[in-house]
């Protein structure tokens, strides 16, 4: 048994509409900026289901959608593939669905909760159900034991679960543990050790405090004060030393004796030195938890655990192994793991099809059915999504580039335009020349209605040469066009009417455009090329141009390249030729185009600072329509 879906509706950002959030019948991660709606969905489910420390959530004002008391909050859990002991259980509530020609019994509970005027002042009041319309029966209390979650909240203090006290969340999870009260309960001499039960070992403590000589000694003045000054004629009593009262019985014993238990790290059988820190002993409680998990599965028994950011406290190597730990014991045994997490490296390493998008109360699952991702694009996605371009699952909006020139650069030119990606929540990712139309179809969706309000621009290259470039950046034999090879990857202006390049650019835009992603090409060739033939006519941007390339080209005496650089460009006359000669220096003199991008990064927030207008009318279109897009405009 798992829970399949939630439905939820006017329960803190969810409005009044249903909305249903599906569940992988293993793990699923629930992702997104905050205030998205992740904790709510916990919540929810913590609500109708209960926890197994018996923790509950007091329902207020504020847990209403827009705090409005007058309407009703509903939330529906959705429970499938029961085991037949299960059905029986919960036999009286089942509803028997079709699904692809086969008739299935599912579990579905039903809670609601409104305020109500007949109390001053009105006072919440909830009730729970079973039944698809809420018009079943309440499972009996046996029943919902085998619904009970367990519950691991984001700010949890790891350092207290694992210590004794009353009620400790470490005496909770052992006590559930089977076959922790076999053995013997009562000591004898010369009784194997090995053979006696918690309670045994309890009993035999107070037996040993009994014949301790101080303590004796302690116990003899005690009776003595109390028999012959304090107590009437003929009363008298016997005081004892005990660990575990021998007035109670064996369970409130069992139970005293493990409410005293703290649970420790043997440092000296590891490779940790000093005191475990706050981050192990997040894992160690996590691994409490985990226990719990598998004595069900040894029970073959479903269960449920919710994890609020199992990555606190936590470095990333470690984050690494919990979340691969997670998800293969989730896959393996009949465990259900949800979790929600802020950390781009959690994200990436979880398989794809396991993540929900938060947004805006709004879920969006990953999985094959409601996105426009192929199998081959699930597969390459998880080998190449990492930590980095993962940030767009908690991004605002995201720009798409493929390379690093774009990924260096655009943020700068960002800032200048007053359009900081950072002040905006946008994500860029850098596709390294592949895959751009791939990461794009992550956020388009099947149902063409179902947006995610997450605007996408892909920045891309024309790769269109002018017909003076072969000449200029490969080699002089190409200044004569009948030289030019009959098969060649580069192709010219000349290669196409103004019908076919148009065709081209459409084409470009169509393998990544739909719904709210949109694709913006360069205007001429590349980055590179476009920035200089787009700057080099303006003097701010053409001295900004030239001497980023100069300190990249001859870094000991870029003062003197730079002279050359412009002089050799006043010479040209065209602006392709110009701009041809100015990206010759990345194909024919090795120029690293990061290197360069980093440069002229430094060169704009030195000239341009203030200067909004200016740097927009001095830079390619494409760029500043991409950027305006992405951050609102």
């Amino acid at each position: 048994m798992y829970l399949s879906s939630l439905c939820i509706r006017n329960f803190r950002c969810f409005d009044n509409a249903d909305h249903v959030i599906p569940f992988n019948p293993g793990l699923t991660v629930l992702v997104g900026e905050n205030d998205s709606g992740k904790s709510a969905i916990l919540d929810a489910i913590r609500i109708v289901l209960g926890t197994t420390d018996y923790g509950w959530i007091r329902i207020e004002a504020s847990d209403f959608y827009n705090e409005d008391i007058s309407q009703e909050i509903t939330i529906l859990c959705k429970f499938s593939d029961l085991s037949s002991d299960e059905q029986a259980a919960f036999l009286e509530c089942l509803t028997y669905e079709d699904s692809e020609n086969i008739v299935a019994p599912q579990l579905y509970l039903q809670w609601k909760c409104k305020y109500s005027s007949s109390f001053d002042p009105p006072r919440p009041i909830s009730s729970l159900s079973s039944g698809k319309g809420g018009n079943g029966p309440i499972p009996s209390p046996a029943a919902r034991e085998l619904l009970r979650i367990t519950y691991l909240k984001a700010l949890r203090d790891a350092y207290s679960d694992m210590q004794s006290g009353k009620h400790s969340r470490l005496s909770q999870i052992i006590h559930n543990i089977p076959k922790l009260t076999e053995g013997e309960n009562e000591y004898q001499d010369k009784m194997n050790l090995e053979k006696l039960s918690l309670v045994g070992i309890s009993n035999l403590s107070n037996s040993l405090l009994e014949k301790h000589p101080a303590l004796q000694a302690v116990n003899k003045n005690l009776t003595e004060i109390m028999n012959n000054q304090m107590l009437l004629k003929g009363d008298s009593v016997q005081t004892r030393f005990e660990v575990a009262g021998s007035h109670i019985n064996d369970i409130q014993k069992l139970i005293s004796l493990l409410e005293k238990l703290d649970l420790a790290i043997d440092k000296t059988a590891g490779t940790m030195q000093g005191r475990v820190g706050l981050g192990t002993s997040n894992i160690m409680s996590m691994a409490c938890e985990l226990l719990l998990h598998k004595e069900a599965e040894n029970a073959k028994r479903s269960s449920f655990l919710l994890i609020e950011e199992p990555e606190a406290h936590v470095h990333a190597q470690r984050q690494l192994k919990l979340i691969q730990s997670l998800e293969e014991g989730a896959e393996t045994n009949r465990q259900q793991i949800i979790l929600t997490t802020h950390s781009p490296l959690l994200a990436s390493i979880v398989k794809l099809k396991n993540i929900v998008m938060l947004k805006h109360g709004e879920a969006f699952p990953m999985a094959n059915k409601y996105t426009m991702l192929s199998e081959d694009d699930y597969k390459y996605l998880e080998r190449y999504l990492d930590a980095t371009k993962a940030n767009l699952f908690f991004a605002r909006s995201v720009i798409i580039v493929e390379g690093p020139g774009e990924a260096l650069l655009l943020p700068t030119i960002a800032k200048l335009l007053n359009r900081s990606f950072t002040d905006f929540g946008t994500s860029l990712v850098d596709v390294r020349g592949v895959g751009l139309r791939r990461y794009a179809r992550i956020f388009q969706r099947t149902a063409p209605n179902a947006l995610l309000g997450v605007r996408v621009a892909c920045v891309t290259d024309r790769d269109i040469m002018p017909n003076c470039a072969p000449a200029i950046c490969l080699d002089e034999k190409y200044m004569d066009s009948t030289q030019w090879p009959k098969r060649r990857k580069w192709r010219v202006e000349s290669d196409f009417t103004n019908e076919q390049a148009l065709k081209h650019v459409q084409e470009l835009k169509d393998r990544a455009d739909g719904q709210e992603v949109k694709t913006f090409v360069s205007g001429h060739w590349t980055l590179e090329y476009d920035l200089a033939y787009s700057g080099l006519s303006g003097e701010t941007m053409e001295q900004s141009l030239i001497t980023a390339l100069a300190k990249i080209s001859s870094p000991k005496d870029w003062e003197a390249e730079k002279d050359i650089i412009v002089a050799q460009i006043r010479q040209l006359q065209s602006k392709e030729e110009k701009a041809s000669y100015f990206y010759s220096f990345f194909t024919q003199g090795g120029i690293s185009k990061a290197e360069f991008s980093q440069e002229l990064a430094l060169e704009l927030e030195t000239r341009f600072i203030g200067k909004a207008a200016e740097i927009e009318e001095a830079l390619p279109s494409y760029l500043v329509e991409a950027i305006k897009y992405v951050t609102g405009e």
